[in-house]
């Protein structure tokens, strides 16, 4: 997986308050901004705007029945290891259509330079863009991403969820026939981009499910298995 680009943070914290992503703290300081920066305000209204358009256009979307049977199969988890066992058996995602949309919105304004008028087009042929909403064993939302098959390029956008941790979020794909791959680490406080190539950008669009686990510093785990505890995770969905 190649470096993050840097975005617009101005940009991308309009995006998360739209997507209702924040902390309560850092919602209050936003919405205090909004009140009194009448261009980050217009960043905000156009990123509602975008959002609302999809809204009525996506039915609600059940995850499938299947998801825990491939999840199970897929880290095959020893007898000893309960508590991992545990967070996968607790594991409830109640993503819908509007979610999906707003996320393939938010990747949509991320690649614009600053809020402009955008015509949202069908992907090109062949390609697909799979999104998803990464949760706490609390179900509190830790990350949004949206992945665009026709670039090759997986948006992130993290919630303040996992601030403060010492150790290094490491983003999984979840395979439908069992299995998971490591993508790599991720950045779990700042809204960023990256770049899959090769085998994994193929992974990506077909993958069940996608999972954050987190790693100490200077450790990479293996590529089919996390090393350390598995903090968040969330059903992909086609849109």
């Amino acid at each position: 997986m190649t470096e993050p680009t840097d975005i617009n943070d101005d940009d991308a914290l309009a995006g998360e308050l739209a997507l209702r992503v924040l902390s309560p703290e850092a919602e209050a300081e936003a919405r205090q901004r909004e009140a009194n920066d009448p261009a980050f305000a217009a960043e905000v209204e156009a990123w509602n705007a975008h959002l609302a358009t999809f809204a009525g256009e996506i039915a609600p979307v059940e995850p499938s029945r299947n998801v825990w049977p491939r999840i199970a199969a897929g880290i095959a988890t020893p007898a000893n290891d309960n508590a991992r066992l545990t967070f996968w058996r607790r594991w409830a995602v109640g993503s819908t259509g509007l979610l999906a949309a707003s996320v393939a919105a938010m990747a949509i304004m991320l690649m614009q330079p600053a809020p402009a008028p955008v015509v949202v087009a069908a992907p090109a042929e062949g390609g697909v863009m799979r999104v998803a909403t990464l949760s706490l064993d609390n179900g509190i939302s830790a990350m949004t991403i949206a992945y665009d098959s026709v670039t090759g390029t997986l948006y992130l956008a993290p919630t303040h969820e996992m601030a403060g941790d010492t150790r290094v979020p490491h983003l999984w794909l979840v395979m439908p026939e069992g299995g998971v791959q490591l993508v790599g680490a991720i950045d779990g406080t700042a809204t960023s981009r990256h770049n899959l190539t090769g085998a994994l950008s193929g992974m990506a669009v077909q993958a069940a499910s996608v999972a954050v686990s987190m790693e100490e510093p200077g450790h990479t785990p293996g590529a089919a298995r996390p090393d350390g505890p598995v903090v968040a995770s969330g059903e992909l969905q086609k849109l």
